[in-house]
């Protein structure tokens, strides 16, 4: 928990220091900063430091080393990127935010080009349908505070909060609902009226009622969400999907339906139920991930390491031992490319690593092919997997 709250930390110093650059802020304005973002936009504000740094990544041989362990491992590949990937992400973002002129040093400027031709990672940003018809487009920038009949919608820089008016309440009528929609290279939070938390990843929809009625706390999901469940014994909390449902009290868990065809619910803590038609509900214990496809007759239920599948919500990918071609779709999802393979056998690679969601592709995508005999070549928005010919 501590190493994840030092992270979220670092990510809040990285945004400032990137909205100073991005609006030109004026120095008075840093100098009311935390004393490690004015630091950080002192050093990147000089060319002097940045070429040093340029110089310094040019001397290390990241080639040579990783030949060098590879060599000792010679069986399934794992590879651990993290460290690595922040390491390139500040100092090349280093180069991308600096805005001084570098005419003297000729090798700065085609460092620059190559780096912003890059496939970008995601952001937050959402489209907010609102039950009477208006629409909100979300982002990192937007501060809002949208009045409706039933309740108050508050935007800010750790997403959407929903509130309810208590005399609005009423299980008399008809309930309407709201609308979330994550698009490719998106992801956003959102807190509903009864106090649960909803992260959504990308390319998802979430449709949740203006205020919870009646017996169940129903919601309705396409895409990928992690949820953590206000407690209310009295009413349930069902998530709805093309695949079944998952009907828990009060506890955290995954669920990923991007393939209509199978649903996969992972639990942290707390316990929940799957149900599907008219079978009796399969239970789920922490620890445990429940995968269900079209056609099969039961769920299968097994043991996993969670951190595999929620991690997404914390800014990080972590991959282990998985397909190839099930990393590039994830990545693709968040990065927002195309990804061919030139044959199905180099689909099924298997590869492990770690990724800060806010970093540069191709120091991972570089790595994998150290390790293997992959080539990895971008065009525009497309990612062209081929076997490495030497």
């Amino acid at each position: 928990m501590e190493k994840m709250k030092k992270w979220n930390q670092i990510y809040e110093w990285s945004k400032k220091v990137r909205t100073y650059f991005d609006r030109d802020c004026s120095a008075s304005l840093v100098d009311e900063e935390d004393p490690v973002v004015r630091r950080v936009v002192k050093r990147l504000s000089d060319p002097g430091y940045l070429q040093t740094k340029g110089l310094e990544q040019k001397r290390f041989d990241a080639e040579f080393a990783f030949r060098k362990l590879r060599r000792r491992n010679r069986g399934r590949m794992m590879i651990r990127v993290g460290s690595v990937a922040a390491v390139f992400a500040l100092i090349l973002g280093g180069v991308v935010l600096y805005k001084g002129d570098f005419s003297q040093e000729k090798k700065v400027p085609e460092l620059t080009r190559r780096i912003t031709s890059v496939l970008q990672p995601g952001a937050n940003k959402a489209v907010l349908h609102l039950a009477d018809g208006r629409e909100l487009v979300l982002n990192d920038a937007l501060r809002a505070k949208v009045e409706t009949k039933e309740g108050v919608v508050e935007v800010d820089s750790m997403g959407v909060v929903y509130g309810i008016k208590e005399d609005s309440v009423s299980t008399e009528r008809e309930q309407a609902y709201h609308v979330m929609s994550i698009p490719r290279g998106g992801e956003f939070h959102l807190t509903l009226a009864d106090g649960t938390q909803v992260w959504l990843n990308s390319e998802t929809e979430l449709r949740f009622p203006v205020h919870f009625a009646g017996g169940e706390r129903n919601v309705y999901l396409k895409g990928e969400a992690y949820f953590d469940v206000a407690k209310d014994s009295a009413h349930p909390f069902v998530v709805k999907t093309s695949m079944g449902d998952i009907k828990v009290l009060g506890t955290a868990f995954n669920v990923s339906v991007y393939d209509e065809r199978m649903i996969a619910a992972t639990l942290e803590k707390g316990s929940i139920c799957y149900l599907k038609d008219t079978r009796k509900g399969v239970l789920i214990k922490p620890g445990e991930q429940l995968i269900s496809t079209e056609g099969s007759d039961l769920p299968v239920v097994r043991k996993v390491n969670t951190r595999l599948y929620t991690a997404w919500k914390d800014n990080l990918f972590c991959f282990e031992e998985q397909h190839l071609d099930q990393i590039m779709s994830t990545l693709a999802r968040w990065y927002d490319f195309q990804v061919k393979f030139e044959s199905e056998e180099l689909k099924k690679l298997e590869l492990s690593g770690t990724l800060d969601k806010y970093s540069d592709i191709q120091p991972l995508l570089r790595l994998f092919e150290l390790g293997t005999d992959v080539k990895f070549e971008i065009q525009n928005k497309v990612i062209y997997v081929r076997r490495n010919v030497k």
